[in-house]
């Protein structure tokens, strides 16, 4: 049996970033993060004997006629597609150029939007045949295993799907307890070329995962509600740094990307890691996300000795109101602290921030724009917050009559959607922009980048971080008419 799963086209101006990306969005520059899941899916069908292939029609840059024909080509029995809010309507159309060329293949959807929206989507799109809701790789092999043998689908756990004209829909699927039994990421398959983002500096970088599930509850967040739960689970140190060094020794990787909701939550772990990368002899420049309440001096010299050289931190606002608003459980403090051992350690450091969270105002953003300049992160990202279906803004912002859209894709992060009484959709755009060119364009940062060069991939990245600044604001003001 053959199974292909894809990422299909996001027609439209700019590129698209979806897989691997919690705030799917439009971008002007082609930094598209590695679909790690979708590697692992094609892996653990691999593993179970399928006939698997592979296709990301954003990075090929297919339309969806061209992308139809390229899966017609394929022939499957099963095709896996990965969508998500703002490319729906795109991605039902996928579907139905591929059913019109093969319309005996199996039809599925899977990600955040077919999770929350599965019966709707079904009853009103005949030509999907299914969707597996949350985590969806085991769901997608027992779903071929099912079709292969000709059995019966209501035993697949996490799948609704049709059956005579009716929508039915399976119990849930429990999340996946060991994550140790998961096999590697099909690099083969699904090779990393091509795949970057702003923060790389390594010739051949790629992406990995050693967590799913965040037990923070930011109200904003999309993947624990929707995909991954609010459940810590873990894979061993020993199995990361096993996957680590395959990365390495069969492929070339230069850098990793680690892109757990938050790294550093197990203390123990992470040190037990940093050993072992040390005891390996590995050498390998490494990228992790990170709270700056889940760090201390220990742990960032352990991970500087083991390669660790930027760490994200999702911070979202300087205005301790706005942090409680956002139910971000962290303090100003604690952020000072981590930013200040990491320029002590030499670590890089980015900064994430948002404007529009219900309750914010002109005194907050200013607050925010002065603690991302206090904090003095390498670099910084600024965002409009987007109430995502299946979080709890997008159940308060349609509560409020605060959401404003046309139509899904007004999802694609390039404008507000959230519109108060104190706070308008323009005023956030414009704080966006505003964050953005007080915090680059100062000779203080310049400065600073440039002193802390060490070697050629400094310069690269900085050149790379530079253009794709200039890039962001030049479209977001585009967006904005």
């Amino acid at each position: 049996m053959k199974v292909l799963v894809a990422n299909p086209p996001w027609p439209g101006p700019g590129f698209g970033a979806r897989s691997d990306v919690r705030w799917p969005h439009k971008r002007s520059d082609k930094y598209i993060e590695y679909p790690i899941y979708l590697s692992y899916a094609v892996a653990i069908l691999g593993e179970a004997g399928f006939e698997v292939s592979f296709v990301d029609a954003i990075m090929e840059e297919l339309s969806i006629e061209d992308f139809a024909s390229r899966v017609a080509g394929e022939s499957p029995d099963l095709v896996v597609l990965e969508c998500s809010t703002p490319t729906i309507n795109y991605d039902l159309l996928s579907v139905q150029k591929i059913k019109e060329r093969l319309p005996d293949t199996f039809a599925v959807l899977v990600g955040s939007h077919a999770s929350v929206f599965h019966q709707q989507l079904l009853a009103e799109n005949p030509d999907l045949d299914g969707v597996c809701q949350g985590e969806f790789e085991l769901t997608a092999r027992h779903l071929a295993q099912t079709l292969a043998e000709d059995g019966d689908l209501s035993q697949v756990e996490g799948l609704s799907y049709r059956e005579d004209g009716e929508v039915r829909v399976n119990l849930p699927r429990p999340y996946l307890a060991d994550l140790d039994q998961l096999p590697f990421p099909d690099l083969d398959i699904v090779p990393c070329d091509g795949y970057r983002a702003g923060i790389y500096s390594g010739k051949k970088p790629t992406a990995m995962i050693s967590s799913r599930g965040c037990p923070y509850q930011c109200r904003y967040c999309l993947w624990p509600e929707t995909l991954y739960g609010h459940r810590f689970r873990a894979r061993s140190a020993a199995n990361v740094v096993d996957e680590m060094e395959r990365a390495v020794r069969d492929y070339a990787v230069d850098e990793i990307y680690f892109d757990d909701d938050c790294l550093t939550i197990d203390k123990r772990r992470v040190l037990e890691m940093c050993r072992l990368i040390d005891e390996r002899d590995l050498h390998v420049d490494w990228i992790c996300q990170a709270r700056v309440d889940t760090v201390d001096r220990e742990m960032l010299e352990a991970m500087k000795a083991g390669g660790c050289h930027y760490i994200l931190f999702g911070v979202e606002s300087g205005s301790p109101r706005m942090l409680q608003a956002m139910r971000k459980g962290m303090s100003l403090d604690r952020a000072r602290e981590a930013f200040r051992l990491c320029r002590e350690l030499e670590i890089k450091t980015q900064a994430y921030f948002l404007f529009g969270f219900p309750g914010e105002d002109e005194e907050s953003v200013s607050e925010t724009i002065a603690f991302a300049k206090e904090l003095e992160p390498d670099s910084a990202q600024f965002a409009v917050v987007i109430p995502h279906p299946g979080t709890e803004l997008f159940s308060m912002c349609q509560e409020k009559g605060w959401l404003v859209y046309e139509s899904w894709e007004d999802f694609a992060a390039c404008n507000s959607l959230i519109e108060t009484e104190s706070f308008s959709r323009e005023d956030a755009e414009r704080a966006r922009i505003r964050a953005y060119r007080e915090f680059y364009f100062r000779p203080s940062l310049i400065l600073k980048a440039l002193s802390r060069i060490r070697r050629w991939k400094d310069v690269q990245r900085i050149y790379r971080g530079g253009l794709s600044v200039l890039s962001r604001v030049s479209f977001f003001e585009r967006a904005r008419g």
